[in-house]
């Protein structure tokens, strides 16, 4: 029966997107073997170059035999340039379903992910959720919108008003809208009539329509965050050569430029990380 919940809870966290690496499942197998009541583990995942997300997975014991489930994991996503960005969101699982690793990034981005729910009275439907950053709960977790299927956005119908060549390929369209579906901001192309774009696109079920970035736009933001950084590095690099080895860190003396957009996701980073995770066992 332990060997059957211990698969159970692999398979759980692969589906959620935690189970990729070796190190995180040694330490869920050592934290099983201990047979304690509840435990927790840590990981962290960069799905771009400028920002983490650190996670906290939270397992307890429950039912008749004594099982162990993943009930809940707080998601933390941070920027090392924009700590004014830096959100935090508790999810709840419920029968090993859940929002995904991949999804609680993106809804921490701030884009919408649609999902398969059940409600407090057993009611399965489907709705677009995106989190509110204007309101909390009194859990202090962001309050969740919803837009169900009453609410009339039709996404396929939404991009077929859009000359995207990525529709003409059902292969090629029914990844499209699983990846928008997930929240991904997911490349497209543009046939128009002088010329074709390469655009990228999000999904927008609030406004029952799509963002779309252009390539100029996020290279733009790509150049600034990357110069703002090395300008950081040199200064930095200068206050250390003009200091002694017995000089204390004065946070004065750096000035550092400020940007006011909010970091996106690398765009043609659709699905996985591309980086290593590491992982921390629970203290």
């Amino acid at each position: 029966m332990r060997k059957d919940n211990l698969s159970f809870l692999q398979e759980n966290l692969r589906y959620l997107g935690f189970g990729e690496t070796l190190p995180f499942n040694d330490q869920l197998v050592q934290e099983f073997e201990k047979n304690n009541r509840e435990f927790h583990l840590s990981t962290e995942v960069h799905f771009d170059e400028w920002s983490k997300l650190e996670a906290t997975l939270y397992f307890r014991k429950a039912g008749q035999h004594d099982m162990y489930f993943l009930i809940r994991y707080t998601a933390g996503l941070s920027y090392s340039e924009k700590p004014d960005f830096d959100r935090m969101q508790t999810f709840y699982i419920f029968k090993g379903a859940g929002v995904t690793l991949k999804e609680a990034f993106n809804l921490l981005q701030g884009r919408a992910v649609n999902k398969d729910l059940t409600s407090d009275d057993g009611e399965k439907y489907n709705a677009w959720i995106q989190l509110d950053f204007g309101s909390r709960t009194s859990a202090n977790n962001y309050k969740t919108r919803q837009f169900r299927q009453t609410y009339g956005y039709d996404l396929e119908k939404v991009l077929a008003n859009y000359p995207i060549r990525e529709l003409q390929d059902e292969e090629l369209k029914a990844n499209l809208l699983r990846s928008l579906k997930k929240g991904n901001v997911h490349p497209v192309t543009l046939a128009k009539t002088n010329k074709i774009e390469q655009v990228f696109i999000e999904a927008n079920p609030q406004f029952k329509t799509i963002i779309i970035h252009t390539q100029a736009i996020i290279d733009a933001r790509l150049h600034l965050q990357r110069s703002l950084r090395e300008k950081e590095s040199v200064a930095f690099s200068t206050v250390e050569s003009e200091s002694s080895p017995g000089d204390k860190e004065d946070d004065g003396e750096i000035e550092k430029e400020e940007d006011k957009a909010i970091p996106v996701a690398e765009p043609a980073q659709t699905e996985g990380p591309t980086a290593k995770r590491r992982s921390r066992k629970s203290v």
